[in-house]
């Protein structure tokens, strides 16, 4: 079992220093993976606190079946999808919707022109595959990992990858021209 877990079940059992611990542990990764989906600062600030809400208040019944970080980016995928989903909406009914998606003087110098590029393409990916890529090739997580995220199997995450890098390289070189 690791730590994560151990810690998550610390939580379950009452110790709300394990909470701390936690958000200590993820919050960066989480809020990065969050605005990689949505690319909205604000909007990733918002689901970003949202998932640890959901995480301690779903503590008591947590069971760990798989690694916890699994558990916790699956929340996190969740909220970003409904979110996503939630803004594209309301932009399809409101054409005087600004939505501010301009990088901070922080997140340009992190960024960068190309990779501020790339995360455009990647936010215009059908969503499995934005998933998908961004747990990959930005969390590390394996294909097992990835599976149990998307609750797909794994030959299924291998053939969204696949796409999706296909997607972004037809994408980004047809940006380039």
């Amino acid at each position: 079992m690791d730590e994560d877990t151990k810690t998550m079940l610390r939580l379950k059992n009452g110790d709300r220093a394990a909470f701390d611990e936690l958000y200590t542990r993820f919050k960066i990764r989480i809020y990065n993976y969050v605005f990689r989906y949505l690319g909205n600062r604000y909007s990733s600030e918002d689901v970003t606190q949202e998932v640890f809400v959901r995480m301690y208040t779903s503590a008591k019944s947590y069971e760990p079946t798989a690694r916890f970080s699994t558990w916790l980016f699956t929340i996190a995928t969740n909220l970003a999808i409904n979110e996503h989903h939630k803004t594209r909406h309301a932009e399809l009914f409101d054409d005087n919707t600004v939505q501010d998606n301009a990088l901070s003087t922080e997140e340009h110098a992190v960024f960068g022109n190309m990779e501020q590029n790339l995360l455009k393409i990647i936010g215009n990916l059908p969503g499995n595959q934005r998933t998908a890529l961004l747990l990959r090739s930005y969390e590390g997580m394996d294909y097992q990992e990835i599976a149990a995220v998307l609750q797909v199997s794994e030959k299924a995450v291998k053939s969204l990858l696949s796409r999706a890098r296909e997607n972004v390289s037809h994408e980004y070189k047809n940006a380039a021209m």
